[in-house]
């Protein structure tokens, strides 16, 4: 690797390849002929640089991911050859390589063709830099349509609409958990059960009477089961442990280990059992021999060891370590630590009954500030020594760490708790609990605000309506996914404020 292609971020070179500043002849490394016809979707999480792309090599034409790299060497540091994800890799886009240069190999043992950038870029690199910051100027001058001429609206009419939104947002997420509990009571209603007539006694074929309906109507009662809220708000909790990266693992997890298969078949609530058991299904065990820390080593082979008496009885899926996002990410959003928060939590819901008291705070004659507390109180938690100064097996931290913070605790009760429990009022027409989530809903003070919140509090709000509730933060989230960045000016509220 020379000094120019070391000091080339990847950025740069992903930049590159998304504007295909490149000459219109391409070849790979070996020859052949290679034509982009799609560059793909760029990837800010881990996997491969670019999703879905669209290339034709030699006249056959292949639709997967691109990884882009400063040297062909990168692949083999970044260990992607170890990767199920990279399976789906159809271009290996690099700056420059050597010769000879090791082939490009997928887990699969697939050999990958290779694009060498440097022979086939359309300017002199410093020119293209150039073009990369005019491009980056133009795309942070990005504003909403109503950007130049929003400044006649008032606070009122703002404050207005946001709050029509934070209310649209909400019922979007208590949808979203409707379906799942229907989809939960369906399938409970559906399960094996033995045939109340007698056998031998085969009823006449044909009678309308004895041919069910696709999707039998649910009744309150079906609703009424306490197992079904249980396993909902257990998934609810599970995508918040899963930040932003590993939602989806969380949730198939939570899927795969219901709440109540942990009572009826495991019949444990030992904390290391439980740990060994989500670990174990979540293939997040290590090898021992991986491990380089002793106490980590030591704390691994004592997990393995409990994983190795449960797995027989274990049935379900188990993940690939693949599937978790280690980076980008936080060390105090790693899946590891969650995965412990998560062991405690478990045991909330079976000794503590959680969803109970979640349901009787949103009874009980406080104020909201006070329900607050008390819902943030339900959640916390208090990990085993290792977990108090570890984020993964193999790395003590310096100081010491908490496995549940009050922010995330906080956006598990914005995302899951108060939808749940508006729905539980809605299902059994309960003014109390409903009344009680609503105002816990509109008193919870502000998050930190993130890329989205800022650019609509420069781009709209304007110092005229300040963030200082989560309820106008969850509104402007609304309002740029849903109208803003699709552009469906036409059904915003404002824009007709506007036009009058």
């Amino acid at each position: 690797m020379n000094r120019r292609t070391h000091n080339i971020h990847e950025r740069f070179l992903r930049h590159i390849w998304s504007k295909q500043y490149l000459t219109a002849a391409l070849q790979t490394a070996d020859g052949k002929t290679l034509k982009v016809f799609e560059v793909g979707t760029l990837n800010s999480d881990g996997g491969p640089d670019f999703f879905g792309a669209k290339i034709k090599i030699e006249g056959v034409t292949y639709s997967g991911d691109v990884e882009i790299h400063r040297t062909v060497f990168d692949w083999l540091q970044h260990q992607h050859q170890e990767d199920p994800r990279y399976n789906k890799v159809i271009l290996h886009v690099v700056l420059e390589t050597t010769r000879p240069a090791p082939p490009t190999l997928v887990h699969s043992g697939r050999q990958i063709p290779v694009l060498v950038l440097g022979q086939f870029l359309s300017d002199p690199i410093q020119t293209i830099w150039q073009k990369a910051i005019l491009d980056e100027r133009a795309h942070t001058s990005e504003t909403i349509l109503c950007f130049r001429k929003n400044n006649t609206l008032t606070s009122d009419e703002i404050d207005h609409w946001l709050t029509k939104l934070s209310v649209e947002r909400l019922e979007l997420k208590l949808r979203r958990f409707d379906e799942r509990l229907n989809q939960l009571a369906y399938e409970r209603r559906m399960a094996l059960r033995e045939w109340p007539r007698p056998y031998g006694d085969l009823p006449l074929e044909g009678e309308h009477d004895e041919i069910p309906p696709p999707l039998p109507e649910l009744t309150q009662k079906d609703m009424s089961n306490k197992e079904l809220w249980e396993q909902l708000l257990f998934e609810g909790v599970m995508e918040g442990l899963g930040y932003s990266k590993n939602r989806e693992p969380f949730v198939r997890l939570a899927k795969n280990i219901p709440l109540k298969e942990i009572i009826n078949r495991h019949g444990t609530i030992d904390n290391f059992v439980l740990e060994a058991l989500l670990f174990g299904a979540a293939g997040l065990l290590p090898k021992i021999t991986a491990v380089k820390e002793k106490e980590g080593r030591n704390y691994v082979r004592k997990l393995r060891k409990q994983w190795k008496e449960l797995r027989p009885y274990y049935h379900g899926e188990i993940l690939n370590a693949a599937d978790w996002q280690f980076f980008p990410t936080r060390p105090s959003n790693f899946p590891t630590l969650r995965l412990a928060a998560a062991c405690l939590l478990i045991k909330e819901f079976i000794v503590n009954d959680l969803f109970r008291c979640i349901i009787q705070t949103m009874k009980a004659h406080r104020s909201p500030p006070e329900k607050e507390h008390k819902l943030i109180q339900l959640f916390r938690i208090e990990t085993n020594d290792f977990w108090k100064h570890h984020f993964n097996f193999d790395k003590a931290a310096l100081t010491n760490v908490t496995a549940l913070g009050t922010s995330r605790i906080r956006e598990i009760i914005i995302n899951a708790v108060l939808p749940i429990a508006l729905l539980y009022a809605r299902i059994f027409k309960d003014k109390t609990v409903r009344d009680g989530a609503l105002g816990v809903y509109q008193s919870l003070p502000a998050f930190e605000n993130n890329s989205i919140t800022r650019f609509m509090g420069k781009q709209l709000l304007k110092g005229k309506v300040s963030l200082k509730n989560v309820r106008c933060q969850q509104a402007l989230l609304q309002l740029y996914t849903f109208y803003c960045k699709e552009k469906k000016c036409s059904d915003c509220e404002l824009n007709s404020v506007l036009i009058r």
